[in-house]
């Protein structure tokens, strides 16, 4: 797809009436056709799974803005392969410190950023695996949304407790950004 902000869809029926000139622009293979409407219009079908991409690649240049605008020098992803863990963005804080962050956000959906339990326990797993290695660095989880109750907010507050996750930032509270200037 050559314009990475463009959702990826796909036509069952185009001026040709042969539908290809789309799906050969976007080059997706996980479209899934059209839906009809009540005149027999055919509308795009957006894939769920692309979608979600597009969004979380959003979400972390907004990320990755907010570390710059705060002093971070980002050096991109870290992968620890003695734990399995991808580290989404390891900086450099403007104190010389090197912390790891995970990046979960999205600004659609139900259930967006760390609302979403298996989400949540992905990155408190990541964690979890990162305390595995010798003299790691603060593992911070940057959120477009936070759990607000029940089994969510209890499991955020037991892997902070345990010391799983160094600390929670939604991206969207300025007093939690603000927690970002400790290092």
């Amino acid at each position: 797809m050559s314009d990475p902000h463009q959702l990826p869809l796909t036509l069952a029926d185009s001026p040709s009436g042969t539908g290809s000139e789309l799906e050969a622009t976007t080059g997706e293979e996980e479209m899934h056709g059209t839906e009809t409407g009540a005149e027999g219009d055919h509308r795009p079908v957006r894939s769920f799974q692309a979608s979600a991409g597009i969004q979380g690649r959003q979400f972390a240049e907004q990320c990755d803005t907010l570390l710059g605008h705060m002093g971070f020098d980002l050096d991109g992803r870290r992968v620890l392969a003695e734990v399995g863990v991808e580290i989404d963005q390891q900086a450099t804080s403007p104190n010389g410190r090197v912390v790891w962050f995970e990046y979960k956000g999205s600004v659609q959906g139900n259930r967006p950023g760390l609302r979403r339990t298996d989400t949540l326990k992905k990155a408190i797993a990541n964690g979890a695996l990162l305390r595995a290695v010798e003299a790691p660095a603060p593992y911070v989880v940057i959120t477009s949304h936070l759990p607000e109750a029940g089994s969510g907010a209890a499991m955020l507050r037991a892997a902070l407790d345990l010391g799983y996750l160094t600390d929670v930032i939604c991206l969207y509270d300025p007093s939690a950004t603000a927690r970002l200037r400790r290092w």
